[in-house]
């Protein structure tokens, strides 16, 4: 199996692991601050097949075979008048979705390290699946936590903004997405993107050692 094609068959199932936790997280929030409502539509779980959205895998299937992979999940839908404090219940259901990612980033983390100090052969797909999953939930997060609406970091600046402040913000919000397509365009988001990403891998560096990441990226080389 060529290279890119052992990258496809890796990085499919981390985007939709990454993809379905994210949702899970913002489920499993909301219902612990009081919304039944995620309970009720089946999205309490982490079950991939609950949270994926049809038009988002294909695109995610579209954009591996052009050599990266961005895609969505389902959304989360939730009522907020549920939640026990609306603006605290608001900015943790909102949070919890990037936290899930950086959770899992951790996790990814470790285990390789684990592996990294056993010796494991896990061969070039299993290089390629920990560092593929590693960069996409950072991806993720950084992403969904930049405070443009309808983003989760768009949700949190709202509940930090004085109450006047709030609708004004919401009406701004319906050109969230055009803004996000500009700053893809003209290369802002992939720089703010590619700084996270570079800080993630010069922290694992400075903490666990340049040869444990140039052993996760063994199968690059």
């Amino acid at each position: 199996m060529g290279l890119h094609l052992m990258y496809i068959a890796a990085a499919f199932p981390a985007i939709i692991i990454a993809l379905s936790l994210h949702e899970f997280g913002h489920a499993a929030m909301a219902t612990k601050m009081g919304d039944p409502t995620p309970r009720a539509q089946g999205r309490l779980t982490v079950n991939p097949i609950a949270h994926l959205d049809p038009m988002g895998t294909i695109f995610i299937i579209i954009t591996l075979l052009m050599g990266f992979g961005i895609g969505w999940g389902k959304p989360v839908q939730t009522n907020p008048a549920y939640y026990r404090d609306y603006k605290t219940g608001r900015i943790l259901v909102a949070i919890a979705g990037p936290a899930m990612n950086l959770c899992q980033a951790m996790l990814a983390v470790a285990i390789g390290y684990i592996l990294f100090r056993a010796n494991a052969q896990i061969g070039d797909f299993g290089h390629l699946f920990l560092s593929a999953f590693i960069i996409i939930n950072v991806v993720l997060m950084v992403f969904n936590l930049l405070p443009l609406p309808p983003l989760d970091g768009g949700h949190v600046l709202e509940m930090m903004l004085p109450w006047d402040k709030r609708a004004s913000f919401r009406q701004f919000g319906q050109y969230g997405m055009l803004i996000l397509l500009g700053l893809m365009i003209i290369g802002v988001l992939w720089v703010i993107i590619n700084f996270f990403l570079s800080a993630t891998f010069l922290l694992i560096s400075l903490a666990l050692g340049h040869d444990y990441v140039s052993w996760l990226f063994s199968s690059y080389m």
